[in-house]
């Protein structure tokens, strides 16, 4: 077999002449600034896809999280989070004062466990934020138990999940407060861009003037006052009206998006369990309509590099996914050691992500799975 019969990356946008032309009109009829015209519309398309009463464009998925836990989080409060997600969690609640609680993940989900999460609970345990890896979801049933048991607020951080569900509902929007992604990587892309979803009209009344700087300016510009002002402390968290110009193309393209990547995921499973007695195969956690953001599998830890190193060397962009927070330097300075969640550490040492978007060819898949084949 002959290398490099293909370059096929890991990820690639489904963008088309739609989101040229919406970027181009964007330019043409404003300034980009945010909350324009297509912010608006954008607003309205997430709200009605994912069933949510409110939706605010932010610039970012961090920046979704980040407003988050601005809004009710007090220094010293604790949040329960899995390890196993990306640092912008994390900051997320240090922003805000707060201190993160690493749990672990369940081995088949690559959630967060929720037996770890109700040991981790103390009388300064403010919220559970919940990652719904590689657009699976996490047990929001049991959470959501635990979190009324405990009188805790539930974050859903669906940054990986736009467009998946977990028993007929949209991920993000079974916590209080959702957060959404729009990241190049994303299956809805827009290069930066994110969402805060909510069904709870006072803390979306708050959201609005947080991102806004802190100002009242989303009233004045849906023309309920005459001017706006300063009225509490805020942040910069708006999304450009140009990249949700594009977002707005994207969401109107979800379904579409959605359908296309779980028609590879299955076609790539279906090849792949001829290697099941190698490697680990991804499995649907219960009650998930997943929209398969990333395939992962798993391999022996003391191969994975060779591994991943010789998928690269053929023309396949595989690669490893997140180190766990608690055995990052971050995670050290805040007292966490190796061994304090070993799943994670079990995880993480061992995933490797396969290549998988809307365009991804049958023959591609056939490709990457014949040099699986061969290199393992």
């Amino acid at each position: 077999m002959s290398q490099n019969k293909y370059l096929i990356p890991l990820h690639k946008p489904f963008w088309g002449k739609d989101e040229e032309k919406a970027a181009v009109m964007a330019m043409r009829s404003g300034t980009g600034v945010g909350d324009l015209n297509y912010s608006e519309l954008l607003s309205k398309e997430i709200s009605q896809i994912v069933g949510s009463k409110y939706a605010l464009p932010t610039g970012s998925g961090t920046a979704s999280l980040e407003l988050a836990f601005a809004l009710f989080l007090n220094k010293g409060d604790e949040v329960i989070l899995p390890s196993f997600t990306f640092s912008s969690c994390a900051n997320a609640i240090l922003l805000a004062g707060g201190k993160p609680v690493f749990a672990d993940i369940d081995i088949q989900t690559y959630n967060i466990n929720p037996k770890d999460i109700e040991k981790l609970i103390t009388k300064r345990t403010k919220a559970i934020m919940v990652v719904h890896y590689a657009g699976m979801a996490a047990d929001m049933e049991e959470i959501n138990k635990i979190a009324h048991t405990y009188k805790l607020i539930v974050i859903e951080d669906a940054a990986h999940a736009l467009g998946a569900k977990y028993y007929g509902k949209y991920l993000g929007t079974l916590g209080l407060i959702g957060c959404y992604s729009f990241h190049g990587t994303k299956n809805a892309a827009s290069g930066e861009g994110g969402a805060f979803v909510t069904n709870n009209s006072k803390i979306n009344k708050i959201a609005e003037i947080i991102r806004e700087k802190g100002t009242n300016r989303s009233s004045f510009m849906r023309g309920e006052r005459g001017k706006y002002s300063w009225v509490r402390v805020g942040r910069s968290l708006i999304l450009s009206d140009i990249l949700s110009a594009i977002a707005l193309v994207q969401m109107k393209k979800l379904s579409q998006i959605t359908s296309l990547r779980q028609k590879k995921a299955e076609y790539l499973l279906t090849k792949l369990r001829s290697l099941s007695s190698k490697i680990v195969l991804p499995q649907v956690s219960q009650g998930t309509d997943p929209n398969w953001h990333i395939f992962a599998i798993r391999v022996p830890k003391s191969s994975r590099s060779r591994i991943v190193k010789e998928l690269k060397s053929y023309g396949v962009e595989a690669s490893f996914h997140f180190l766990p927070l608690h055995t990052s330097v971050m995670g050290k300075q805040l007292g966490y050691k190796k061994g304090s969640c070993p799943i994670t550490e079990e995880v993480s040492s061992t995933l490797i992500r396969l290549p998988i978007y809307p365009q991804l060819k049958n023959s591609e898949i056939d490709y990457m799975v014949e040099v699986l084949k061969k290199i393992l």
